[in-house]
């Protein structure tokens, strides 16, 4: 809006919260990115726009509630903080010209938003520039964004789900399978489209993301549960066990997956429900408390991706010249998708 009036953001604020009964902006779009409003003001700028509360609201996700940090009263309040929720830059193919330096377009991406799918572009978080990765070299990864997005249409709780398939494959990663090729070559193409070291893309939950997918499809599958439990019932849990092994490894495309699963389990079977997510899941899918979701897709605290691989700087698209120490804070502070946000916790700064 103030790129087409040709004023700064602050002026434009002011002019629509205009009033007889004072205005008070806090901060600045430097200093927040992101523009809440009191109540009356948000009834000011429908009426300079023309447009109803409900519609802005449902295009200005920050405008249904007041932020806890504003005060509501009757003074129109105005005030720049950092966006409550998580956010990447919009696609540049998609805004154009709303692009403009120092003026950037952020989008809540929601469950499944990071991808677009027109122009092949994963997006990440960066305030100041447009910051994406091709994705022509990553046809399994635009291929899985689909497959997600029909599953968030098709359940309340996928974001649980496929919270719980990253933790399920995150178990899988940490074991550093020598053998793995997918994940390897993956990594060389995610690399190349980034023109990044391999080191700083190997956190990268792209890297992940098609089986992460297939896992959460397949646990969430209502047929799935109910044979697994079929199973289990009669022949056993061991079997039942053999069964969704089997499956995923399928899916995966591992066709060595379950037999390295299985007696991976055997070596620590004490200890396999609390630390292997896909032990514990099942486990509860199968005896009498699993007849229900309640605590089916809670993640034990041993079993979960770490924070900092949750981190939202674009590191990947950042290509100033780094000290040995940057470097390793880089990797993990690659900028990507999480299932939902966490709280973003810095590494410790290198000695």
């Amino acid at each position: 809006m103030s790129a087409g009036f040709g004023l700064p953001a602050q002026d434009l604020l002011r002019a629509i919260l205009g009033s007889p009964h004072g205005v008070q902006v806090t901060g600045t779009p430097a200093t927040g990115l992101e523009l809440f409003l009191n109540t009356p003001a948000r009834a000011a700028l429908a009426q300079f726009t023309g447009v109803p509360g409900s519609r802005l609201a449902a295009l200005l996700p920050s405008l249904t509630v007041v932020h806890e940090r504003l005060v509501d009263d009757d003074v129109l309040r105005a005030a720049w903080y950092a966006p409550c929720e998580a956010w990447v830059g919009a696609c540049p193919g998609c805004t154009g010209r709303a692009w403009r330096p120092g003026r950037p377009v952020l989008v809540y991406p929601g469950t499944f938003g990071h991808v677009c799918r027109r122009h092949r572009r994963w997006l990440l978080a960066h305030p100041g520039r447009a910051a994406s990765i091709a994705l022509e070299t990553l046809p399994e990864v635009l291929a899985a964004h689909r497959r997600h997005t029909a599953l968030a249409r098709s359940r309340s709780d996928a974001a649980d789900v496929v919270a719980f398939a990253a933790a399920v494959v995150w178990s899988w990663q940490v074991q550093g399978w020598s053998s793995e090729a997918v994940w390897q070559d993956r990594v060389r193409r995610l690399a190349a489209a980034t023109e990044s070291l391999p080191v700083a893309v190997v956190p990268h939950p792209l890297v992940s993301y098609p089986e992460t997918i297939a896992v959460a499809r397949l646990l969430g599958a209502p047929q799935w549960q109910q044979r697994l439990r079929e199973r289990a019932t009669a022949e056993g849990p061991v079997a039942a066990a053999g069964l969704l092994l089997g499956e995923i490894s399928r899916q995966a495309g591992r066709p060595w997956l379950a037999d390295w699963l299985i007696a991976c389990t055997r070596t620590r079977p004490r200890t396999a429900v609390q630390s292997d997510p896909l032990t514990r899941w099942l486990h509860l899918l199968t005896t009498a408390a699993g007849t229900v979701n309640d605590g089916l897709w809670t993640v034990h605290p041993t079993a979960a991706r770490p924070t900092e691989y949750s981190d939202r700087a674009s590191f990947l698209t950042d290509h100033r010249p780094r000290t040995v120490c940057e470097k390793a804070q880089a990797a993990f502070l690659t900028g990507g998708w999480e299932p939902v946000p966490s709280p973003r916790h810095r590494p410790a700064p290198c000695p």
